[in-house]
């Protein structure tokens, strides 16, 4: 039981495509939250939005007295502390920025909307601590997360503590359910159209998987509610374990079903009636990228992922290294797949973060920065897949345009800028690359830029001739003592070429020697 003279409070609201819901919690540390109290209410935002890509005014009027509801609801517990995230009907909507306006003016309420990856990383990191808590993933074979939510699909591969592989598709359940008419679902041939449209979307994941041996299918997202109800399963300490044959049993069974009857055999309402066949045909599909040993379906929400993480960020609680580790471990993947050269990236990743550590009073960059700086590291010469020549900007199209679950959109747009100017080029705010950031996130794109420029030139030669390195920060100097017994004339070169942006950025001097001579 927590005590209360400790506790912290908490508070998420999410305003998904089919519910708005908020979650108070108290919390000491990620092992210690308690739910003190919770409400859902259905809503229609995602069949608006995926219709005719609007939400009505009258539906965002219904939102705001429901968010007034909520924001009493806070009042009473004493909450300051809340986020209210919105995810795909409202991010698609292209009335979008009107309606957060509506919702600020009439509630007084901040929304923040999340883009695709960041929404599949909230669930999966509350997913993942939940297998994790249960033992499930001390096995050496895969663990395949996918993740359905009304607008999207997330699939992402876990092995031996890393991330291998991870996809995210805009091919959600109610969006499969609204690309069709009624009158083409209650056709005879829905069920075989159906499939089809849905291994369309999916086939090019089965070559990334098709090498790995996977152990466990980990179902998340708000119709793994429904499916265990159809299938007549519970949750026992947070998540249930299905067999294949059940679900299969399930899916000769609904396919031969009308609406009317799924209505009648799972005592079902109409609009959840509705969700029955693409749902099952989907999970069926997914089934059939790999083979795996069985499903298993945790209770954890996006809404739970917003509580997770926030109470991680503000206890530091050292489970972020777990899943850093896992968002680096993901850009490794995407480096290998651009035949990059690991230990250069390694190198240069190295350097750059041990640059970042020695530097913390001069650069004002916090730990998130830190993240984006190893990342771009890791990715910033996988251009070179594409060209030689100008691999800069090739670098920045790959990251750009990749999904890097763990990111934000803006900041996978830093990371790409980062990697574009690692070389020569100096970011100017006019750079189209850097149209959609902010003065200050421009900043940020140049201060760790000019680090990565530093840590590329020390492995100009990409041979890794540095056995370590050691930095001393003093008055308006930094000093990178390279220990070697390899000549390094060309890093010193390349390093003399290099400094100049860093010097302007920062304000101070940096210097790079040699503790030892050629032998």
């Amino acid at each position: 039981m927590l005590k209360e003279a400790t506790c912290n409070l908490f508070a998420a609201i999410h305003l998904g495509s089919e519910q708005v819901g908020i979650q108070i919690v108290q919390y000491r540390n990620i092992d210690d939250i308690k739910v003190v109290d919770q409400a859902a209410r259905q809503v229609s935002l995602g069949e608006e939005t995926f219709k005719s890509g609007r939400i009505s005014f009258l539906a965002i009027n219904e939102l705001c007295e429901l968010l007034q509801g909520y924001k009493r609801l806070l009042a009473e517990y004493g909450v300051r502390d809340y986020r209210l995230v919105a995810t795909t009907a409202v991010r698609e909507a292209v009335n979008r920025y009107y309606i957060l306006d509506q919702i600020k003016v009439k509630t007084g309420l901040r929304v923040e909307i999340v883009d695709m990856p960041q929404e599949i990383f909230y669930k999966y990191a509350a997913v993942f601590k939940n297998i994790q808590d249960h033992g499930l993933t001390n096995t050496p074979d895969g663990l395949l997360f996918v993740d359905i939510s009304s607008g999207g699909l997330g699939i992402t591969l876990y092995k031996n503590g890393a991330l291998k592989y991870q996809q995210n598709i805009h091919i959600g359940i109610l969006r499969i359910k609204e690309s069709f008419d009624k009158w083409q679902r209650e056709s005879m041939y829905f069920q075989q159209a159906l499939s089809e449209y849905i291994y369309s979307a999916i086939k090019p994941v089965q070559q990334a998987l098709e090498q790995y041996a996977i152990k466990y299918l980990v179902l998340s997202g708000p119709e793994t509610k429904l499916l265990l109800k159809i299938l007549g399963y519970g949750l026992k300490d947070g998540l249930a374990l299905v067999e294949l044959t059940d679900f299969y049993k399930l899916y000769d069974k609904v396919k031969k079903l009308n609406l009317p009857q799924i209505i009648k055999t799972f005592e079902l309402s109409e609009a959840k009636a509705e969700m029955v066949l693409p749902t099952i045909v989907l999970y069926k599909q997914i089934l059939g990228l790999t083979d795996i040993d069985k499903i298993v379906i945790p209770d954890d929400q996006f809404i739970d992922g917003i509580c997770l993480l926030h109470i991680m960020e503000k206890t530091r609680d050292k489970w972020s290294e777990v899943i850093d580790r896992q968002i680096i471990s993901l850009a490794c993947s995407l480096g290998a797949k651009y035949k990059y050269d690991c230990r250069h990236a390694d190198a240069v990743a190295g350097a750059a973060l041990l640059l970042f550590d020695h530097m913390a009073k001069i650069h004002g960059l916090g730990r998130r920065e830190r993240l984006m700086l190893h990342t771009a590291g890791i990715l910033h010469d996988i251009g070179k897949f594409v060209s030689l020549r100008q691999h800069y900007s090739y670098s920045y199209q790959l990251i750009d345009s990749s999904d890097i679950m763990g990111f934000s959109e803006m900041e996978k747009n830093i990371i790409a800028n980062v990697a574009r100017y690692h070389s020569k080029i100096t970011p100017v705010s006019d750079n189209l690359s850097l149209a959609g950031l902010t003065d200050q996130q421009q900043v940020t794109v140049g201060k760790l830029a000019a680090i990565i420029r530093l840590a590329d030139a020390i492995d100009r030669a990409h041979r890794q001739k540095s056995t370590s390195l050691a930095i001393e920060l003093k008055g308006n100097q930094i000093t990178i003592k390279v220990n070697t017994q390899a000549d390094i004339s060309l890093e010193e070169w390349t390093f003399l070429d290099k400094v100049k942006f860093f010097e302007s950025v920062f304000g101070i001097r940096a210097i790079l020697t040699r503790s030892a001579e050629v032998s």
